[in-house]
């Protein structure tokens, strides 16, 4: 028995090289034309750029913050007007610009914390539903992490990119309990509210988020374990068991499997999956090292979002060591910080993530961002280190 795998002469075999390994720019046209979801994805790419050239300038023009005027005086107000006051009716992306809106993801500050805000001053969301507090929203959205990892591990792509859909809305969900919590406590400053019962149910809540994403993840790489070794290196191991017939031909590339004995299939057999599988403890290890950058840059994070809260948007009751707030906040370094920030929180790691998910290229998006993650975040912990302590030294000389 021959069986005839593929004969490929040399002009077939350099015009799909041209169109696979080469002339990125063309394949990429071309999967825009075909393909309108990645067109709608690279404009919303262009939108977040744009917006944030925007703020880049709304940072250098900021003044001071208005720290007294954190709530509203209802006193006077019937029950309707209270509701309806606590939130502007307008949704403005660049007001106040506190700290943490800053340094938060381009998906959250720019699409979604505007929804959330719109859905509470349009829609009047804790007026007509005042029983949902902000606790009840993140226990619907941790709900909502579990359901996801049922689709996120399914072999289905289709059911996979359901699943990113489920967690993209527990995403939005956990933007929104920020915006009721704030309404009900009739309070419009953006910021952390460390110590409340409300951070830490929204800290846990995050935690499961994030854990269910793995676990997906993981438990899809078990069923359906990524490829190792690319087309070519395979055929190399195809070539290494077939007969030497399959060497003949210096002018194109034959691959015969030429009257294969059962034990010689069964080696061949074990040989492939053996070389072209990862194996279950590299799956593991390296979703383990991800779910780890994960967790420190949520870390990290949350400890800088802090720490420059007190140091430039807290009150200050002397002239000299405002000025000085506004000067460190104008800073190119700073801005750079938090750009940094912006690009290195774990929301943006989740919202790459699950991009990569959508796109079938879970295990490539891992693999290409390792190296080049854990060195990004670990600089930029210590660069932003030592501002902080730089910042710090500052003020306790005035």
């Amino acid at each position: 028995m021959i069986a005839d795998l593929r004969k490929i002469s040399n002009g077939a075999g350099s015009a799909r090289a041209v169109y696979q390994h080469g002339h990125f720019c063309i394949r990429a046209f071309h999967r825009l034309i075909t393909h309108p979801i990645y067109s709608c994805f690279l404009i919303f790419i262009i939108y977040l750029q744009i917006m944030d050239v925007i703020l880049y300038f709304k940072i250098r023009s900021r003044k001071q913050l208005d720290l007294n005027i954190s709530t509203i005086n209802h006193t006077n107000l019937n029950f309707y007007d209270q509701k309806l006051s606590q939130i502007s009716n307008d949704i403005h992306i660049f007001s106040s610009l506190p700290i943490k809106k800053i340094m938060v993801g381009q998906a959250t500050q720019f699409v979604r914390s505007p929804l959330a805000e719109c859905i509470e001053s349009k829609l009047h969301f804790t007026y007509y539903l005042p029983m949902i507090s902000a606790n009840s929203v993140s226990f619907f959205h941790c709900f909502l992490s579990l359901i996801s990892i049922k689709f996120l591990s399914s072999e289905s792509l289709h059911r996979r990119q359901i699943g990113v859909v489920i967690f993209q809305f527990r995403t939005f969900l956990d933007c929104l309990d920020g915006v009721v919590f704030r309404a009900h406590s009739k309070n419009q400053r953006y910021k952390s509210y460390y110590g409340d019962l409300g951070y830490y149910v929204d800290a846990i809540s995050d935690i499961l988020g994030g854990t269910c994403l793995i676990i997906g993840c993981l438990l899809y790489f078990l069923k359906q374990r990524p490829f190792r070794l690319k087309t070519r290196q395979m055929n190399q191991s195809l070539s290494a068991h077939s007969s030497p017939a399959s060497d003949f031909g210096l002018e194109e590339t034959e691959l015969m499997i030429l009257n294969l004995k059962d034990e010689s299939k069964l080696s061949l057999t074990n040989d492939i999956n053996n070389s072209i599988f990862e194996t279950k403890e590299k799956i593991i290890i390296s979703l383990s090292l991800f779910a780890l950058r994960y967790s420190l840059s949520a870390m990290f994070w949350d400890r800088y979002v802090r720490q420059y809260e007190d140091l430039l948007d807290s009150y200050k009751n002397k002239s000299q060591q405002q000025a000085l707030q506004l000067n460190f906040l104008h800073s190119p370094l700073t801005i750079l910080i938090f750009y940094l920030w912006r690009y290195l929180s774990a929301l943006n790691f989740q919202d790459c993530l699950l991009v990569a998910i959508f796109a079938d290229g879970t295990w490539k998006f891992i693999q290409k961002t390792s190296m080049i993650g854990w060195i990004t975040l670990l600089v930029t912990a210590f660069v932003t280190e030592l501002h902080v302590d730089q910042i710090r030294s500052v003020f306790s000389i005035i």
